[in-house]
């Protein structure tokens, strides 16, 4: 019994850590192109079940805006950073 419950407490940490490390990089892509406060309102507004693909859809628009100082077209992104990016943008209009 003391494994099993060993094992739970080990999962929650994980777990923990996990979220608390998305949440950094999450707020690392966003802070390419806003504020501080503007990033911490779009991160409370996210999902954690949508955390890694926001940070994956960020970080390719970040990529696509400093390598050819356009904006990123939609068609170049997997379903995935789609969604990450879709999550965003609801949450930065929230924030407005």
């Amino acid at each position: 019994m003391r494994i099993i419950a060993a094992g739970f407490a080990a999962l929650a940490l994980t777990v923990g850590f996990s979220s608390a490390s998305r949440a950094d990089d999450l707020m690392k892509e966003c802070m390419v192109t806003a504020s501080e406060k503007m990033c911490q309102c779009i991160i409370a507004r996210i999902p954690a079940d949508q955390r890694a693909n926001a940070i994956l859809g960020l970080r390719k628009s970040n990529q696509s805006v400093s390598v050819s100082g356009n904006l990123l077209n939609p068609s170049n992104l997997s379903p995935q950073e789609m969604q990450g990016l879709n999550a965003v943008v609801a949450a930065q209009a929230y924030c407005m």
